[in-house]
């Protein structure tokens, strides 16, 4: 059932003042609207919990390819608990060293969009009475006693704006954030909202489908994954759909899923069809990401399992809601698997993990992907049909879902797939290892052959199949079109 947003949900900003003091938060910010792109920042430590950052102050330098960050602080003043001025010198941009401790920060930040595209789903922006503010690149990097660090935020807008969060609001309209790493704000006029099972879709722009036909898409894939994990993370979550604030080419898009927020970048696609085939892989691919990795209590690099196998299984859901062909399917891992061999310098897909924004990305998802359907092909074969990669990610998610103790990402998702004995020689030889994919082998008792050489290859199904080819294709998905084509009859 759809409804509108209550004025809990979306609230239009009146000029606020500073805020009483809640002991269990923190710090207390003010962030205010000056121009169309400057942010003036106001804020102060609530408890000594935060010593550490008094006197070394760092902001973001970058994030997901956006670097320099820095570079948009101005203004950047300190004053003690006397309100008196704390000088502190420039290390470089956005980096200050205090000759004591602060209290309280102010500073101006420049939230003009930045000139890479790709960076903006990634990074806050404001633009034409409209923006996303993530407090995490606005606020400075504070290290304490706890993690997360909470917060008491003030939004300070002009009057016809609104504010849609899904961080909790005071009596007098402040949020109070519980971790500034996760927290994102939609502020400006062009916002609308609907509500969808346990999910708020906010967007702006015009699109090809309506804002019905976009909700129901997101809760028919919630609810997949819901099927598969068997629960719903913890918190409502919160999806901004949104135009690129620049121009950028037709039909690209970025997205990240931050918490339990789903910031999507989109430009225009020239159908309806095909708009709403791209938000459906948008989608498939994001919201899988609030169970993995948002709601694991996983850390490090292992970004190759939770967006390779993420990439992978986005399509497999797509051959099951038959809204790609199977061709399509073969098409992608051939393009994957063309762009692998094409890599001169390889990395285990542990160090390119490392090295995602660095120029491994490719490796990470492309390579990342091809691992998935090898295991996913394997433990289908191995089981007959009874197992799938599904099992891989509901273990996973069933032993190390938050609130569970901390472990390493990498150790963890090693472990859990080497326990599966035939998975053991494509975990060494292409997580682990730099050996080219073979998979001739593989594919052949599935029924799939290769035309083509080295990195040109496409992959096809065989015109003769044996039983067995044809039990393992149609696990794969490959007569989904027909069984739903035969249940709408």
């Amino acid at each position: 059932m759809k409804k509108r947003f209550s004025a809990a949900a979306i609230i239009f900003a009146e000029i606020l003042i500073f805020a009483v003091v809640s002991w269990s938060q923190d710090i207390e910010v003010n962030l205010k609207v000056l121009s169309a792109s400057i942010v003036r920042v106001e804020g102060r430590f609530l408890n000594g919990n935060l010593k550490q950052s008094k006197r070394n102050w760092t902001f973001l330098r970058s994030i997901a390819g956006a670097d320099n960050l820095g570079a948009r602080i101005s203004d950047f003043s300190l004053t003690d608990e006397q309100g008196r001025i704390v000088s502190f010198k420039k290390l470089i941009d956005g980096e200050y060293l205090a000759d004591g401790e602060a209290n309280s920060f102010q500073y101006q930040i420049n939230l003009k969009p930045l000139p890479n595209a790709a960076t903006l789903a990634h990074v806050s922006w404001l633009k034409d009475e409209q923006g996303i503010l993530m407090l995490d690149d606005l606020l400075p990097q504070f290290f304490g006693d706890k993690q997360p660090i909470s917060a008491k935020v003030k939004l300070d807008l002009p009057s016809e704006w609104k504010i849609i969060s899904s961080e909790k609001i005071s009596n007098d309209n402040i949020f109070l954030v519980k971790s500034i790493e996760k927290a994102v704000f939609a502020v400006g006029k062009n916002w609308r909202g609907q509500e969808i099972s346990n999910l708020n879709l906010v967007i702006s722009g015009e699109w090809q489908f309506t804002d019905a036909e976009a909700a129901k898409v997101a809760g028919e894939i919630f609810d997949e994954y819901l099927k598969l994990f068997g629960e719903i993370p913890a918190e409502k979550a919160q999806i901004f759909l949104h135009r690129f604030p620049k121009e950028t080419k037709f039909g690209r898009w970025e997205a990240e899923t931050r918490g339990t927020n789903l910031m999507i970048a989109s430009s225009a696609m020239p159908f309806k069809t095909l708009s709403l085939q791209r938000l459906h892989e948008q989608l498939r691919h994001e919201l899988f990401h609030l169970w993995i990795p948002n709601n694991l209590a996983l850390t490090g690099n292992y970004d190759w399992f939770y967006e390779g196998f993420t990439v992978y299984q986005a399509l497999r859901l797509g051959i099951a809601k038959n809204q790609i062909r199977f061709e399509d399917f073969l098409d992608t891992l051939s393009q994957a698997y063309n762009l692998d061999n094409f890599q001169s310098q390889k990395l285990s897909l542990i160090e390119s993990s490392k090295n995602r924004w660095s120029g491994a990305s490719n490796q990470v998802y492309a390579r990342g992907m091809l691992v998935a359907f090898l295991c996913d092909l394997a433990i289908l074969k191995q089981s007959r049909g009874k197992r799938s990669i599904n099992d891989i990610f509901r273990g996973i998610y069933q032993k190390h879902r938050v609130p569970n103790e901390s472990a390493d990402g990498n150790a963890v998702i090693l472990k859990t797939l080497n326990n599966y004995s035939e998975l053991n020689l494509i975990i060494a030889n292409y997580v682990q290892g730099t050996e080219n994919i073979n998979w001739k082998t593989d594919l052949e008792s599935v029924g799939i052959e290769e035309e083509g050489e080295k990195s040109s290859i496409k992959l096809n199904v065989k015109t003769k199949l044996s039983g067995k080819q044809k039990d393992l294709l149609d696990k794969l998905g490959y007569n989904n079109w027909r069984k739903i084509s035969e249940k709408s009859k």
